[in-house]
């Protein structure tokens, strides 16, 4: 579904990429960051035509002709705009709806939200620059670095410690209770009313690409717990879809050719203070295929600067996994004397992993040494050379053990390179750390990339259900949107069968719906079950954008499919029993499992869910 806040032409250039659309129609070749061939539009004997692919347009130095993935649809097919458009859409798997005015009570509404949260930017700035409650604010920043030029590039604001302090202002400029809740800025109180979301805290607004105050991320400055509270999801803010400093970075990124991605909000304003420009944080998500999206259109080189630790190290793995199914891998032909006589595989990404010292985040070591923060980002390693530097450090050697988890930890990471030489190279890396031959591993290699393959295959022929447990849907549901961990029925913890979803099921209910955020919880675990949290909000993506009065329903479903699941497996165990009891001669245990068995077939029964769009049981 298109989201109501961008058009369908934003959906689909965002979705498609300009090089394969022309690329079906015209042989093109890799130049430095383009791609180059002959027009289509008219006869030349030298290439003249070129394909930017960050700026998702083309030109023609001989015709004049030049465009966008439109125009050139257009111009090739002798299509109209709405025809043009309608068969991208269709490619790119975007409901096509047809251009139509926005209802004025939809812009209005879209509008109010973007001046309320305009408003309370304003607000929360004046209060951390004046007021005298604020005089802690001020002085945390300035702790960490964080200097008043910076507050007002930034607007960084101050909350008061006050349940209506934001309501009370935001009233008084004639916006309605049930807009600033839609904003996200004030939470529902059970009996009724609202009161402020964000209370003693530092505020960080967040800006989409334009400017627009979408959101706010509030920082404890104390012990409060969590320490960081983020906006929830709104019309105008999707946690997955926006990076932090965007706004501020994009030009930067474009002439440095090159975008740094952090972790935290206070990162990125040091860095930009220290004149590091380039520098964008994501919001408490992994690296989403919408980040990839919008920085493949400024830069094709990221660099992932991440903390020293194992969370740091498996937020690069699913950075780094986004960034390769996302950003495609495309054949460029090798040609010799006017003949395609082989290709490349050939990411769109160059990604690159700066690996932080022990002990330090990006803000500190910019503010105590950004010369090493400079060097650090300019010597950072290719992602194979990091994880191979990773696991080495975290296996024994020694022991054939070791040496067999290194192997099998890093011949997947080997068999994704798609250079032939690189791949050679890797491979002799490999033999030489495992103690192996080089055609040994290069079979492991290749035998490991079949079964892979193999997997996939089996893998895409499964329903969502069977790829994912539906326990981990239901937790990935709840941390997309917290509000519902209150409506979580009681006995949901009995249905879990993983431990490890149930002690991050009882950690979500001491967050609660207001503290519930993927930093907390991330933070409220230790590892190994840590491990397990991570992966969980990296489903948090996948989960469907769903209206307020949807959420429980689609809830309520998970949790009957993970009960009657549980049930089939009861009466899968009985059957065992009963099979048992009768080759004993219990002629009593049989009695007893017979009576058994219909009171839970009709407890399956009772708990079948309605036919969802996300989730459907194919299992008799």
């Amino acid at each position: 579904m298109v989201n109501r806040s961008r058009t369908i032409i934003d959906e689909v250039k965002d979705r498609l990429d300009i090089v394969d659309v022309v690329g079906s129609r015209v042989e093109l070749r890799r130049s430095g960051r383009n791609f180059t061939g002959r027009c289509p539009f008219h006869e030349e004997k030298t290439p003249s035509f070129i394909v930017n692919p960050q700026r998702g347009s083309y030109k023609c130095f001989g015709c004049g002709k030049g465009g966008d993935i439109i125009s050139f649809l257009m111009e090739s097919e002798k299509l109209d705009f709405k025809d043009a458009l309608k068969q991208l859409a269709e490619r790119a798997g975007v409901q096509y709806e047809e251009p139509k005015p926005a209802a004025p009570e939809e812009e209005s509404a879209h509008r109010r939200l973007l001046e309320i949260n305009k408003l309370a930017a304003r607000f929360y700035n004046h209060l951390l620059l004046t007021s005298a409650d604020g005089a802690q604010a001020r002085a945390y920043l300035e702790g960490r670095g964080i200097e008043r030029a910076a507050w007002e590039t930034w607007t960084l604001g101050y909350a008061p410690n006050s349940w209506d302090a934001t309501l009370t202002f935001l009233r008084g400029r004639k916006y309605r209770p049930e807009e600033i809740l839609a904003a996200g800025l004030t939470v529902e109180r059970t009996g009724g009313g609202h009161y402020d979301r964000f209370r003693e805290r530092i505020v960080f607004p967040i800006r989409d690409r334009d400017g627009n105050v979408v959101a706010f991320g509030g920082r404890a400055m104390g012990d409060a717990k969590p320490k960081y509270l983020n906006s929830p999801e709104s019309p105008v803010f999707t946690k997955g879809a926006h990076l932090y400093g965007m706004d501020l970075a994009q030009g930067n990124i474009k002439y440095e050719n090159r975008a740094v991605v952090v972790e935290g909000y206070v990162d990125a304003v040091v860095a930009h203070a220290s004149g590091f420009g380039n520098v964008v944080a994501t919001l408490g998500t992994a690296l989403t295929p919408a980040h990839v999206r919008m920085l493949s259109k400024l830069t094709r080189n990221v660099c992932l600067a991440l903390d020293a630790d194992a969370a740091g190290d498996m937020a690069a793995m699913r950075g780094w996994e986004v960034l390769r199914d996302t950003v495609r891998q495309r054949y460029i032909p090798f040609k010799s004397r006017g003949r395609i006589v082989g290709s490349q595989r050939d990411l769109e990404m160059n990604v690159r992993i700066a690996r932080l010292p022990r002990g330090e985040d990006p803000d500190t070591l910019i503010r105590q040494d950004p010369e090493k923060w400079r060097e650090l980002i300019a010597n950072a390693r290719t992602v194979v050379d990091h994880f191979f530097e990773t696991v080495r450090e975290g296996a024994n050697l020694q022991t054939p053990e070791g040496r067999n988890q290194v192997l099998s930890e890093l011949t997947p990471i080997v068999s994704d390179i798609g250079n032939a030489i690189e791949k050679a190279h890797y491979e002799s890396r490999l033999a030489q750390l495992v103690g192996l031959s080089e055609q040994d591993v290069r079979n492991e290699v290749a035998r490991r990339r079949q079964a892979a393959r193999t997997r996939r295959t089996e893998v895409s022929s499964l329903t969502p259900v069977q790829q994912v447990a539906v326990e981990d849907m239901v937790l990935a549901l709840l941390l997309r949107y917290p509000r519902l961990v209150a409506e979580a029925p009681e006995d949901l913890m009995a249905d879990l069968e993983k431990s490890q979803n149930r002690e991050i099921f009882a950690r979500m209910k001491e967050l609660g719906p207001e503290g519930l955020t993927g930093e907390a919880l991330i933070e409220s675990l230790q590892d190994p079950i840590r491990q397990h949290g991570l992966v969980l909000l990296g489903l948090v993506d996948t989960q469907p954008e769903l209206l307020s009065n949807e959420q429980p329903e689609e809830l309520r479903r998970r949790v009957a499919l993970i009960r009657r699941r549980r049930l089939q497996d009861l009466i899968a165990q009985h059957s065992v029993l009963l099979r048992e009891a009768t080759e004993m001669g219990d002629q009593a245990g049989v009695r007893a499992l017979l009576e058994s068995v219909p009171s839970l077939v009709g407890e399956v029964r009772a708990f079948d869910p309605p036919k969802s769009t996300y989730f459907k049981d194919t299992r008799s």
